[in-house]
């Protein structure tokens, strides 16, 4: 998709689903410019969010610079759902007619409609129960200011299938390495660490260091990021794009009828499940019929 300058036109419009009553509802889908292969999630969203909506719709990029006026022009009478959180700060408090819905954010924001890109707690304990069920204890590390809500919500989870979630705090990058250092020595059999969605707290090299120390003392990694299972996370419960834009487009036409109540966020129950066999082999967990039912992709062993 190309690039624009100012935000003159829509990039795409296209009209979908029936006509009638939805043919008064027009809906626009927004999102920065940014780059491949990033631009694709939010054009995939963008896809589902025009067939669950099922009127007219279409789709705007952003410009870093696009001024307030203008966007409140382009936007006037609009359903508008924006994805992502550059895109979220442009378009909150320029005075829409109508609320915003909010997609492909990894926060919980008050005051709008919408789909976090955060797993429910739920689901991934459900997952977590059926990929690695002799798990006893979940170690992750979150930023002592975001993510606590979230968590809190996963310790009923986990507690619900008699597993311990353990939250450990940090405040940088350099604080959240050294905790992953001392659990790498302390973790064993029957634990796991949970990579949560958009940790910039993992790079490549302590992503390393983890894995190795799993593979060496048998804990189990699972992650919202499916590149680490390509490294060796026994699995990762990350979002279906495309799906997650047909509820968003769903919220959207909701709000519009006026049937959409209270005000807030859901959390993403559409999900992709990847699995290492590697991994699950070297952990003595085999695969079964009944255990691919809940997966959408296994990575097999070699």
């Amino acid at each position: 998709m190309a690039a624009l300058a100012g935000l003159s036109q829509p990039v795409l419009a296209a009209e979908a689903g029936p006509q009638g009553s939805d043919s008064n509802r027009a809906l626009t889908v927004v999102y920065p410019q940014i780059r491949q292969p990033f631009l694709k999630v939010y054009e995939t969203i963008a896809r589902g969010a025009t067939k669950g909506f099922s009127g007219k719709a279409s789709e705007l990029v952003l410009a870093k610079d696009q001024s307030r006026d203008q966007l409140q022009n382009q936007l006037a009478d609009k359903m508008v759902i924006v994805l992502g959180s550059r895109g979220v700060s442009q378009l909150r408090g320029i005075g829409l007619q109508r609320p915003l819905v909010v997609g492909a954010v990894s926060e919980q924001l008050s005051g709008v409609y919408g789909l976090s890109m955060i797993p429910d707690a739920g689901v991934v304990a459900s997952k977590l129960q059926v990929l690695a069920p002799t798990t006893l204890r979940v170690f992750v590390v979150a930023r002592a200011d975001k993510n606590i809500a979230d968590l809190a919500a996963a310790q009923i989870a986990f507690n619900q299938i008699d597993v311990q979630l353990f939250i450990k705090e940090a405040t940088d990058i350099r604080d959240a390495a050294n905790i992953y250092r001392k659990l790498t020595a302390e973790l064993k059999v029957g634990d796991a660490v949970w990579i949560l969605p958009g940790d910039r707290f993992v790079n490549n090299p302590l992503l390393s260091i983890l894995l190795q120390a799993a593979w060496r003392s048998d804990f189990v990694v699972f992650s919202s990021n499916p590149t680490h299972v390509n490294r060796g996370a026994l699995f990762s419960v990350y979002p279906d794009n495309y799906q997650m834009g047909v509820r968003l487009g769903e919220i959207a036409r909701q709000v519009a009828e006026g049937s959409q109540a209270p005000v807030q966020m859901e959390p993403l129950r559409s999900v992709f499940v990847t699995v290492n066999e590697r991994t699950s082999n070297h952990l003595g967990i085999t695969i079964t019929d009944d255990m691919k039912e809940h997966v959408d992709l296994i990575l097999p062993a070699r």
